[in-house]
């Protein structure tokens, strides 16, 4: 085409395929926590809990030796020890679903990158910017979310992951292989299960929030407090079972718990029905405020 005797190359049309246009933000939301030193410490400080029980291994299989080391049916046997038996899911679940140290792990990782996925965005004025760019509310949120599921699922899935298969190289014949494999791919599904519930829930949280720090502030007293809060009434009304349906830590940790085949303190359902209840409601106001940004942009 010729315009005043200049020449113009033709541009055709190449439609860009939906992922191709919502995927370079989650890439971004799982990158973001390593741009800084303090980001990649506090990632580090996240498998401390991996770091122990990779020690418990070198211990249980000879590897360290400090003595006489107990036999497999004494863990077995005892409950107290039952977690600390790398023949049983516990030993690879509670470290990611106990209270100590799973709840404040997985705070300080969502709130130093989840709890803001959407705030920050909406701070520096981003929205307006990404809805020019062929993106919607539910692909918007569904890349922060995706994000963020990587993220975590780097400490709650894939570090569980790589101690069992420590624990199958360290000893000594298959037998911990053949026996712990049965249970590998349950256990794996319920933590990404309860972890796609608690990122969901914290990104929904964020985009309630105007400003990083709210969203922040609001994710920790949602998560702690209704932890606390559950615990009380379950002491006052001497029914833990109370935690299960009103906590979302403890919801997601039966949920993860009855997956995986580890003794579960409450009924999974009660836990699966109040995570959906939460993050459908979330999900409604949610999407209904980016929708009528995206107009307004």
């Amino acid at each position: 085409m010729t315009v005043l005797g200049l020449r113009y190359r033709p541009g055709p049309y190449r439609p860009v395929a939906a992922w191709r246009r919502w995927w370079p933000l989650a890439r971004h939301e799982f990158l973001s926590l390593f741009r800084t030193k303090g980001g990649i410490a506090v990632f580090c400080v996240c498998f401390v809990p991996l770091a122990v029980r990779l020690f418990v291994l070198m211990i249980r299989f000879g590897v360290v030796d400090f003595g006489p080391r107990p036999r497999g049916q004494a863990l077995a046997r005892s409950q107290a020890l039952a977690q600390w038996d790398p023949q049983r899911p516990d030993f690879y679940v509670e470290m990611v679903v106990g209270t100590w140290p799973g709840l404040p792990i997985l705070v300080l990782l969502t709130a130093m990158v989840t709890a803001g996925a959407v705030a920050r965005d909406r701070r520096t004025n981003a929205l307006e910017l990404l809805w020019t760019r062929g993106i919607g509310p539910r692909a918007y949120l569904f890349a922060k979310w995706c994000g963020s599921l990587l993220l975590v699922s780097c400490v709650t899935v894939v570090g569980p992951l790589l101690l069992w298969c420590a624990a199958a190289l360290m000893a000594e014949d298959w037998g911990q292989l053949t026996g712990t494999l049965p249970f590998l791919g349950p256990m794996l599904g319920g933590l990404l299960l309860v972890t796609a519930a608690w990122t969901g829930i914290c990104v929904q949280v964020s985009t309630l929030c105007s400003q990083t720090s709210q969203a922040v502030v609001a994710w920790c007293m949602l998560v702690v407090g209704s932890t606390a809060i559950a615990g009380v009434l379950g002491i006052v009304a001497r029914d833990p079972s109370i935690r299960t349906w009103l906590s979302i830590w403890d919801a997601g940790a039966t949920v993860a718990r009855s997956v995986a085949g580890v003794a579960a303190r409450g009924s999974p359902g009660y836990g699966a029905l109040f995570l959906a209840g939460v993050f459908v409601a979330l999900w409604c106001v949610a999407r209904r405020r980016l929708v009528l940004e995206e107009a307004v942009g």
